[in-house]
């Protein structure tokens, strides 16, 4: 049983950890989206990140009710990931991607993106993806 400890939520997602794991879990809610609570979401899980030694984050996209615009998508690569980089010992993001093609946030561009500086992989299911987060030495499987 994994054992989860709240950290933020508001209308549109939450940030909760796994200590014991060394990892974030970032999930979303389904309800309606706006740009500040995307980005509130993000800002909370770099500051966790931040006062944890936590290596990985777990995108659970599923619930994701639409893509975030292009301005979210170019501050959370240009701006909110070089931050988490530079002062985290963030190492690993497993992403589980909904199945909406339209509402995805990661699209082969920014999966490519992402993938130049942070160990990127992307599952079908959450039990993989946690799997994964647990591994040590860091095992890559191959991509979906």
């Amino acid at each position: 049983m994994i054992v989860s400890q709240h950290y933020f939520a508001n209308a549109v997602g939450s940030v909760d950890y796994v200590p014991e794991d060394g990892y974030l879990h970032l999930s979303w809610s389904g309800a309606p989206m706006t740009g500040p609570e995307f980005r509130a979401l993000y800002v909370h899980a770099h500051n966790l990140l931040r006062r944890y030694p936590l290596r990985g984050i777990l995108a659970d996209h599923r619930s994701m009710p639409v893509a975030p615009d292009d301005a979210d998508r170019e501050w959370l690569l240009n701006t909110w990931l070089p931050g988490v980089i530079e002062d985290t010992h963030f190492e690993r993001y497993a992403v589980v991607p909904t199945l909406e093609p339209a509402h995805r946030l990661h699209t082969p561009a920014v999966a490519e993106q992402l993938r130049r500086v942070v160990t990127t992989v992307f599952f079908e299911e959450v039990p993989p993806a946690v799997d994964w987060l647990r591994t040590d030495p860091l095992v890559v499987p191959d991509p979906i």
